[in-house]
């Protein structure tokens, strides 16, 4: 309860932008998940290919062997990091009591 009269004591315009940047990191977290969703559909889609290939390409041999590869890395570490910023906004609107 003490945090939510903390909000209230903070400008109305300020704790609406807080939220609505809270919002937008939220989304953009949603959205990463969605891309990396459809990244491992891809990739399933590519193992179902070789499957029913009687001899496999050997291009998408070698992509399957790197796989989940350097993009679906970049956004892990993405999701991890902006995980850390919406957890650090949520502590500035609500923080802890004193």
């Amino acid at each position: 309860m003490d945090g939510i009269r903390r909000i209230a004591a903070v400008s109305t315009d300020d704790a609406e932008d807080r939220f609505e940047a809270i919002d937008r990191l939220l989304d953009q977290q949603m959205m990463k998940h969605f891309e990396m969703a459809e990244m491992i559909g891809r990739y399933r889609d590519m193992l179902a290919d070789l499957q029913e290939q009687r001899v496999p390409d050997e291009d998408m041999v070698k992509l399957a062997r790197s796989l989940p590869g350097a993009k679906y890395h970049v956004n892990t570490t993405y999701v991890r990091e902006n995980w850390i910023v919406i957890e650090a906004a949520l502590k500035q609107l609500f923080p802890p009591p004193e």
